[in-house]
């Protein structure tokens, strides 16, 4: 008896401490679950809807670093679920989808997450899903820098509070932003998440904004799980991977080298629907407007907004100029002045065109359809009683 209290203590103190060491994720507007129990993900699915969820164009992947701990259909199927829902095929243009909103909260301890998931339980919030194997600080430290190089950060100077608005143009240059905050650092980030989820439920209430909270334990700060992707086991995962020549995105430290093994149908959002790559309204500095846009396409110049004069801060865009096309390469054959624009100057202004075509054929229409209800009104008059006065019966 004894012996078996001893073994039930153990088990019970080891999961204990395998719940204690997960990171319970919060998701805004809530997913609707399958089942009572609460999905426990491995770090590497999580990851992938992270980058799901925050990926400006449309984001495909083979899914070659998931482990074996999870077949791929399942790892689709909640990549899927948690993910950014698709836009339907013919939505209308003017409408625009949900900003992303990714919120990382390092080192939350037990008092802070009782706290912040009481606050979150009272507005009918419950977690969504739970990382199984949340990794180290240096390891969301790569995942930052990451997003660094994609230009998803906000700017150094944006708190929560600013974040929380999806129309502050300064802190949202694109459509996602992820943010990570160190709650031992900052305890005070707690209490402003909790005073602005008000403002949140609003935003997420009204479609204009989806967000991700992901509560990171302070025991996973220190541990051995430096990445959060892994390299696909030799034997036994690389079997079951597709391996095509999309690009996945990973730590740089990780080394997915595609091999010549025969692939497999799990293949993740259809390349055929791929999107372009969306152009952020605004750039950090001048050298990354010029990058991005190869130089406004060579039809303009990249000028901070709010005409600032620091190059390397600011909300830098495209001012479009107008190009002499010449006709012929002897003088006085005549030359057009050709205007662009959009986000890189790569469009061609035709508008002046356009109003002008369309005021001719509006006045053509109406010149037409004048003469022709003239000479209908003159025909349809009777003739004068005069013409028939001067016929008269013979007696």
């Amino acid at each position: 008896m004894r012996l078996f209290t001893t073994i039930a203590a153990t088990v019970l103190s080891g999961l204990a401490v395998e719940a204690s060491q997960s990171a319970r994720v919060f998701l805004f507007p809530s997913t609707p679950s399958s089942s009572a129990e609460q999905p426990r993900l491995p770090k590497e699915v999580a990851r992938h809807i992270l980058l799901q969820r925050t990926s400006r164009s449309r984001y495909g992947s083979d899914l070659r670093d998931i482990p074996n701990t999870i077949e791929t259909d399942a790892a689709v199927e909640y990549i899927s679920r948690y993910g950014k829902s698709p836009a339907p095929l013919f939505a209308p243009a003017e409408k625009s989808s949900a900003m992303q909103l990714v919120v990382m909260l390092e080192g939350m301890d037990e008092d802070t997450s009782r706290q912040l998931e009481g606050a979150l339980s009272k507005s009918d919030h419950q977690a969504a899903f739970s990382i199984s194997d949340p990794p180290s600080a240096s390891a969301n430290t790569r995942l930052m820098a990451s997003f660094n190089s994609m230009d998803i950060l906000p700017p150094a100077d944006c708190d929560l509070s600013s974040l929380v608005n999806p129309f502050n143009t300064h802190c949202w240059p694109g459509e996602s932003s992820v943010v990570k905050f160190d709650v031992q650092k900052s305890p005070k980030t707690i209490s402003i998440l909790i005073d602005n989820l008000p403002r949140l439920q609003n935003f997420v209430s009204t479609g204009d904004l989806e967000v991700m909270l992901i509560l990171l334990p302070e025991s996973s700060r220190a541990c051995k799980l430096n990445h959060w992707s892994a390299p696909a086991d030799a034997a036994g995962s690389v079997q079951r991977r597709q391996l095509e020549t999309e690009s996945v995105f990973v730590d740089d430290t990780i080394d997915l080298t595609p091999t010549p093994n025969k692939p497999t149908a799990a293949s993740f959002l259809s390349r055929a629907t791929e999107k372009p790559k969306a152009i952020p309204q605004c750039f950090r500095s001048k050298g990354t407007c010029e990058e991005v846009t190869k130089n406004c396409t060579g039809h303009g110049v990249c000028m901070d907004r709010y005409g600032g004069a620091d190059e390397k801060s600011g909300c830098f865009v495209c001012a479009c100029k107008a190009t002499i096309i010449e006709a012929g390469n002897e003088k006085g054959q005549g030359r057009k002045t050709q205007q662009w624009g959009g986000n890189k100057c790569q469009k061609e202004d035709i508008s002046v065109q356009f109003w002008l075509l369309f005021g001719f054929t509006i006045t053509i229409i109406g010149a037409v359809g004048f003469a022709i209800g003239l000479l209908y009104s003159v025909g349809d008059e009777q003739l004068p009683g005069v013409i028939g006065a001067g016929v008269s019966r013979s007696k």
